[in-house]
């Protein structure tokens, strides 16, 4: 979905939750931004975006939360809503620590191995229980790319350049 480039994209709304019109929601990364944001942008399945004041933002389990939203009363309100996206103004995020990263800034980063060979492009991350995973494109085909210390090495988002130390036989692996 192309969403507004002042937008960042936090998670999808997975289903009602209770019967006072809260929204569950999937974050895509693990982040408190809603914890702080006062406003959303839901996006519907047709695409159009709509501006919704926040009420209350909790977390609920790793990649969760809890969200209710002006004028969404009910269950049946709530899910209508279910499938939608939710996005808020990157200018509202609230600052990260240092080596901490939202997922929009690390899309679309060259991936080099620590020797300097270009690996790819990282097209996605994928949340996984244990730690999020890097898909990262290249002519090597799609690798997975674990985002732990001892694989990543270093984040450059200035030189827009990943360097990651791979596993023997990951990228072997991942070609199968």
């Amino acid at each position: 979905m192309a969403v507004d480039s002042s937008l960042v994209v936090l998670g999808r709304i997975v289903k009602a939750h209770g019967t006072r019109g809260e929204l569950k929601v999937h974050l895509y990364s693990e982040s408190d931004a809603l914890s702080v944001v006062k406003t959303i942008f839901i996006h519907s399945l047709e695409g159009k975006k709509v501006r919704y004041g926040v009420i209350k933002a909790r977390a609920n389990k790793a990649h969760g939360a809890i969200l209710a939203v002006e004028g969404v009363f009910d269950r049946a309100q709530a899910e209508a809503f279910v499938g939608m996206e939710i996005s808020v103004e990157k200018a509202l995020l609230p600052r990260l620590d240092a080596e901490e990263y939202y997922w929009y800034e690390l899309e679309g980063l060259s991936v080099v191995n620590v020797a300097g060979m270009k690996l790819g492009l990282l097209s996605d991350i994928m949340a996984t229980s244990g730690h999020d995973v890097y898909i990262v494109q290249g002519s090597m085909g799609e690798i997975l790319v674990p985002a732990v210390e001892q694989v990543v090495k270093e984040i450059d988002l200035e030189k827009g350049l990943m360097v990651v130390d791979l596993p023997p036989g990951l990228v072997e692996s991942n070609a199968l």
